[in-house]
């Protein structure tokens, strides 16, 4: 809210008439959502040398293999315990975006008022779109921000007397401490993707012994051992 707020707020102040201002808030199903972060999550554990399933194990309990559905499910529990603290703009067009495909553009360009060119044709718009969405995501992950965030988590457990994202770097060389950085950044992804960056999300988070050994040692040596 505070965000959209002040960005209207600065667009005013640059001069910008009030009813010139067109803001749209895009709906999705939860479960839709959820499968969309299933495949991105997969694919940037991936990149990271780690499963999905690694992935999940290093943030929650549970049995066997982390599939798609057990994904979505888990998603939607999570959302369900989240308060949201989003509040629709009075003035906003509302957009749903469940559809994942045309209509997904025919939507926000009606909400918009713009005519789409005939000529570029869903597939191809999908065929430029994909990999400028995987290049954020490379991005992301490479800006520093998710490493900084982890950075403060494990300082905040550490003063708990319990971290299991503090990495020690004495002794260990550079190569190392940058692939274990990498996957803390990639766990710590995942773990926001699923449960949303809020307070009460966060203190939600799993620090049982088994959860917290898995977690490190797959941050240490890309592998859960087991003991």
């Amino acid at each position: 809210n505070d965000l959209r707020d002040h960005v209207i707020k600065k667009l005013i102040e640059g001069g910008a008439s009030e009813d010139k201002i067109t803001i749209i808030q895009l709906t999705i199903d939860p479960k839709v959502k959820a499968r969309g972060l299933y495949h991105r999550t997969a694919r940037m554990a991936e990149q990271s040398g780690m499963t999905m399933t690694e992935c999940c194990k290093a943030f929650m309990e549970f049995e066997g293999e982390m599939t798609e559905e057990r994904y979505i499910d888990m998603c939607l529990e999570a959302e369900a315990e989240n308060e949201d603290f989003f509040e629709v703009h009075p003035k906003a067009i509302m957009v749903d975006i469940s559809g994942r495909d045309v209509t997904h553009f025919d939507n926000v360009d009606k909400a918009l008022g713009l005519t789409r060119s005939t000529e570029l044709p869903y597939e191809s718009i999908c065929a430029k779109v994909k990999p400028i969405d995987e290049a954020r995501d490379k991005i992301v992950m490479e800006s520093g921000f998710m490493e900084a965030f982890a950075e403060i988590l494990a300082k905040a457990e550490a003063q708990a007397q319990k971290s299991s994202l503090a990495i020690e770097e004495e002794g260990e060389d550079e190569k190392k401490v940058e692939e274990m950085k990498k996957r803390r950044s990639t766990l710590l992804k995942c773990e926001v993707s699923m449960r949303g960056l809020s307070s009460r999300s966060l203190s939600l988070r799993d620090t049982s012994e088994g959860v917290e050994a898995r977690r490190k040692s797959l941050i240490t040596t890309g592998k859960i051992c087991e003991e």
